[in-house]
C-alpha cells in the first residue's frame, strides 16, 4: 500500500530530520568527545599545578616574596557600622597595603602591620 502523496514528502523530510538528530547518538560520537575534553582538563590543571609549584620553588630558592599593593573584600560593603578588620599577619612592617571594598572604593590602609580604618583615622584613603 502505498503512502498518500499529500503526506509523502513532510514524512520523508521528517524521517531524514531524525535521522540526523539521532546520528550521534547511534554513532558515539559524544561519549568520545566528553572523554577527549575530560583527558585533556586533565592535563591542563596538572599542567597548571606543575607551573605553580614551580615557580613557589623557584621564589622560595631566590627567597623572594610575593608583593601585593591592594587588597581587595569581596562581599563586604564600605560603611561606617562595620569594621572589616582585616588580619595583618602576613604582611611585613615596611609594607603598605591599600584595602577596598567589593565595590572597589578604598576603605582603609594596611601600613607597619597595622589596621587603617578610614572612619577612625582620617586622610588614610587619600593618593600619597
Amino acid at each position: 500500500m502505498l503512502i498518500n502523496s499529500k503526506y509523502q514528502s513532510p514524512t520523508i523530510l521528517g524521517a531524514i530530520g531524525l535521522a540526523l538528530i539521532a546520528s550521534p547518538l547511534l554513532l558515539g560520537i559524544p561519549l568520545g568527545f566528553a572523554k577527549f575534553n575530560l583527558q585533556k582538563s586533565e592535563e591542563l590543571s596538572q599542567w597548571r599545578s606543575q607551573q605553580k609549584a614551580i615557580t613557589a620553588k623557584k621564589l622560595d630558592e631566590l627567597g623572594i616574596m610575593p608583593e601585593f599593593k591592594k587588597l581587595k573584600f569581596v562581599r563586604y560593603l564600605d560603611t561606617p557600622k562595620r569594621n572589616p578588620k582585616p588580619d595583618t599577619t602576613g604582611y611585613l612592617n615596611d609594607e603598605t597595603v591599600i584595602v577596598y571594598d567589593s565595590a572597589g572604593r578604598c576603605i582603609g590602609k594596611i601600613e607597619n602591620r597595622k589596621w587603617l580604618w578610614k572612619y577612625h583615622y582620617k586622610n588614610v584613603c587619600k593618593a600619597d
